[in-house]
């Protein structure tokens, strides 16, 4: 896959407060540009079952097989011992960046992967892995969220993504 770290807005403190109370008053004294491009692990937990994503920066113009249509898609792929030991090793070692807990009582946790070392390794391991291309969604996007299909599994339904949780920074080249 042809990913890269990239440059994020996230919420900032009220931004929080909206996605937690689900209000939709949203603008952009909510947000936060974040410093430096990087990867994002995302973890989500529901009823204390865990799932892990990570969240990366897709080549322009380019489509994906997806499951969720949505502002950031959701690409299956299967299971990579060596992205999993990377979250592993390295998780712990990065600013948590962002956590909430949704109406729906779904916690959202973002760490920024901050070293430019590490996100060279993590570009590197993904590049010869391909998504599975067994889904009929087909969407341009420039962010994807990737999942191992074991990670995938974890619950019965989808969980839902809250819209302002991370988007691109709009003045990256």
């Amino acid at each position: 896959m042809q990913l890269k770290p990239f440059t994020a807005v996230l919420p900032n403190a009220d931004g929080r407060i909206k996605l937690e109370t689900n209000d939709e008053t949203w603008s952009t004294e909510d947000e936060q540009r974040q410093t430096g491009n990087s990867y994002y692990w995302y973890e989500l937990t529901q009823n204390g079952v865990h799932q892990w994503r990570l969240i990366a920066r897709w080549p322009e113009n380019q489509t994906v097989s997806t499951i969720i249509p949505a502002t950031i898609n959701t690409v299956l792929y299967a299971q990579q011992p060596v992205i999993e030991m990377l979250i592993d090793d390295w998780v712990g070692h990065f600013p948590k960046a962002l956590e909430v807990t949704d109406t729906n009582k779904v916690t959202h946790r973002l760490w920024q992967i901050t070293d430019s070392d590490v996100n060279a390794d993590i570009t590197e391991v993904l590049a010869p892995i391909e998504p599975r291309k067994t889904w009929l969604t087909t969407t341009s996007t420039s962010l994807v969220m990737l999942v191992a299909d074991s990670e995938w599994a974890k619950f019965k339904a989808p969980v839902s993504i809250p819209a302002h949780l991370i988007r691109l920074a709009t003045d990256q080249h």
